[in-house]
C-alpha cells in the first residue's frame, strides 16, 4: 500500500504550481490595477498641464463681475464657447469662499452649493504638483481635474472661475469602458496567460520535483518491504502526508528510530555477551578447581580406596553442578536477549501441577518432606507456554525443598480469580529476612550462603521464574518469615471458552 497518498493536491508538483499560479493571478491583478491607476493618474496630469491657462483666457475675455454682480451674459457667451471647443469642460462662477454663484449647465441639473477652496488655492500656488483634483460641483461626482483663475472686481479678489476637466461625459465615458470589447479583449489575454502560466508551471515543476518524487517512492518501498519487516510493535506508523518532503521527513524520523533502537539492541546484546563472558569465567572458576583439586588427589599412591571413593564423589558433584550451572547461565541469557518467545496454548494447570508434583516425589520422599499438589476434578485450563510454565513449577520446588528442614512440607494450590488462576508453592521452610525480599529474584544472589541449607545452589534458579513469567505478562509475588516459611504466588490467564470448545471438538 502507498502511504504517499497521491492526490490532486497532495503532491508537490502541483502544490507548487498552483501557488505559482495563484501568486501570477495576484500579480497580474495587482499589475492591471496599478497601470490602470497610472493610466488615470496620466491622463489626469496631461489633461490639467494642456488646459492650465483655459480659466485665464475666458476670465481676460470679458468681466465677469462688475460692481459685486454676476455678468452672466458674458458668463454664459464664453462658457458656450468654450464647451462648444471643448465638450468636455464645464464652467463654473464661485465666490472666494467657494460657494457658486453661476455656472452653464442645464436648469435642472443638480449643483452642490459650495465646494472647498483648498485645491484651488493649491492650484494657484502650485504648491503641489499636478494632477491636484478638486470636488465637482455636481452631487455626488466625486473629484476632478481643473482650471482655476481668479475673478477681480476694481482690483478686488471677487470669486474664481472654475473650470472642470472631464465632466459628466467623461465619467459617462468612463463608465461604459466597464462593457468595452478592449476591456473584455483585455481580460481574455489575461485567462490565455493564466492558462499558459499554469501548464508551464506543471511542466517546469514536474521536471523539477521529479528526482524527488522517485526519492520518495523509493523510500516508501524501503519503509515496506524492508524496515516493516524488522520494525517493533511500538514504534508508530508513518501516516500519509501532504507531499514528498512532508512524507521523507515523516520517513527519516522512522528510520532515525528504528537506527536508535537498533543501536540500543546492539549495545545490549554487547553488554550480556562481555557480562555472559565475565559470569561464566567466574562461576566455572570456583567448581572447576575443585574438580581439579580432587582430582589430583586421586592421583596420589598414598590414598585409600575409601578416600579415593569420596574425592571422586564430591569430584561428581561439582561436574553436575558445573552442568547445571551452564545450562541455567545458556538458559538465563537467552531469556535476557529476547531470543525466546513463548508458545502459547491453552493446557490444564491442575494436570501440569501432577505431574511436576510426581516428579519431585521421590526426592521429596528422600528429604522426609511432604510435597503435595491440590485435588480437584476441575481442569483448571489456562493459556501460556506450558514448557516454560513447567520450569517455573520446576525452579520453585526445587528452591523450596532445599531450604526445607526434614519432617517439612511444601504444598502447592491453585485459587480461581476473575479471569486467571493463581498458583502457590508454600513451604515450611527457614524462610528468608526481610532485607533479602527484595533482592532474591536478582542473578547469582543466595541469600541462605552460609546456612547448612545451601546445597551447590547456582543462584539462577528465581531470576529465570521471573523472566519466564515476564514473557506471560505475569508478576510474582513472595511473602516469607524467617523459620516459617515462604509462600510464592503468580497468576496465569485463563483460557477462552471458545478456544477450549474448539479443542474439544478436535
Amino acid at each position: 500500500m502507498n502511504r504517499l497518498a497521491p492526490g490532486l493536491f497532495s503532491n508537490l508538483c502541483t502544490r507548487l504550481a498552483l501557488a505559482f499560479v495563484a501568486l501570477f493571478f495576484v500579480l497580474g491583478i495587482a499589475f492591471l490595477a496599478l497601470t490602470n491607476w497610472s493610466n488615470n493618474r496620466y491622463y489626469q496630469e496631461v489633461t490639467q498641464n494642456l488646459n492650465q491657462s483655459l480659466a485665464m483666457y475666458i476670465v481676460q475675455r470679458a468681466p465677469l463681475i462688475q460692481a459685486g454682480i454676476v455678468n452672466k451674459t458674458a458668463m454664459t457667451e464664453l462658457a458656450t464657447l468654450v464647451m462648444t471647443v471643448n465638450p468636455i469642460v464645464e464652467v463654473y462662477l464661485l465666490d472666494p469662499s467657494g460657494k457658486v454663484l453661476t455656472h452653464t449647465l442645464p436648469p435642472d441639473t443638480s449643483i452642490r452649493p459650495e465646494i472647498s477652496i483648498q485645491p484651488l488655492q493649491d492650484w494657484l500656488n502650485k504648491s503641489q504638483p499636478f494632477p491636484i483634483l478638486g470636488d465637482n460641483p455636481r452631487a455626488g461626482q466625486g473629484e476632478r481635474t481643473f482650471s482655476v483663475w481668479p475673478v477681480m472686481d476694481d482690483e478686488q479678489l471677487a470669486g474664481y472661475l472654475y473650470v472642470i476637466l472631464g465632466g459628466q461625459n467623461v465619467q459617462s465615458l468612463s463608465d461604459s469602458l466597464h462593457g468595452s470589447y478592449i476591456l473584455k479583449q483585455s481580460f481574455t489575454g489575461l485567462a490565455v496567460i493564466l492558462l499558459f502560466a499554469i501548464i508551464s508551471a506543471l511542466l517546469i515543476f514536474a521536471v523539477l520535483t521529479n528526482p524527488l518524487r522517485k526519492l520518495a517512492r523509493q523510500m516508501d518501498n524501503f519503509q515496506q518491504q524492508e524496515l516493516h519487516l524488522h520494525t517493533s510493535t511500538t514504534q508508530e506508523p508513518i501516516v500519509g502526508t501532504r507531499d514528498e518532503i512532508a512524507y521523507l521527513s515523516s520517513a527519516f524520523a522512522a528510520m532515525r528510530t528504528r537506527i536508535r533502537e537498533q543501536m540500543q539492541k546492539l549495545e545490549e546484546t554487547d553488554r550480556l555477551r562481555r557480562e555472559l563472558i565475565s559470569n561464566v569465567s567466574h562461576d566455572l572458576r570456583t567448581p572447576l578447581s575443585s574438580m581439579q583439586g580432587y582430582l589430583e588427589m586421586l592421583t596420589r599412591p598414598s590414598i585409600t580406596q575409601e578416600e579415593r571413593q569420596t574425592y571422586m564423589d564430591i569430584a561428581f558433584k561439582h561436574c553436575r553442578r558445573l552442568t547445571q550451572l551452564v545450562k541455567e547461565l545458556f538458559e538465563l541469557s537467552k531469556l535476557d536477549a529476547g531470543r525466546v518467545m513463548p508458545d502459547l496454548e491453552n493446557f490444564s494447570l491442575a494436570e501440569l501441577l501432577q505431574d511436576v508434583v510426581q516428579k519431585y516425589s521421590l526426592p521429596a520422599q528422600q528429604k522426609q518432606i511432604s510435597l503435595s499438589a491440590p485435588k480437584t476434578d476441575q481442569l483448571y485450563m489456562v493459556n501460556a507456554d506450558i514448557a516454560l510454565i513447567e520450569r517455573v513449577l520446576e525452579n520453585l520446588i526445587d528452591n523450596a525443598l532445599r531450604y526445607t528442614p526434614e519432617n517439612g512440607s511444601v504444598e502447592l494450590t491453585l485459587t480461581p480469580k476473575s479471569s486467571s488462576v493463581e498458583i502457590g508453592i508454600q513451604d515450611t521452610g527457614i524462610g528468608l529476612a526481610e532485607e533479602d525480599i527484595p533482592h532474591i529474584f536478582e542473578r547469582y544472589y543466595c541469600a541462605q550462603k552460609t546456612s547448612e541449607f545451601h546445597q551447590q545452589s547456582t543462584g539462577l534458579g528465581l531470576a529465570i521464574v521471573k523472566r519466564i513469567l515476564e514473557l506471560h505478562g505475569s508478576v510474582i509475588q513472595v511473602e516469607s518469615k524467617r523459620h516459617q516459611g515462604t509462600h510464592f504466588t503468580f497468576p496465569l490467564p485463563l483460557a477462552r471458552p471458545s478456544n477450549i470448545q474448539s479443542e474439544k471438538a478436535a
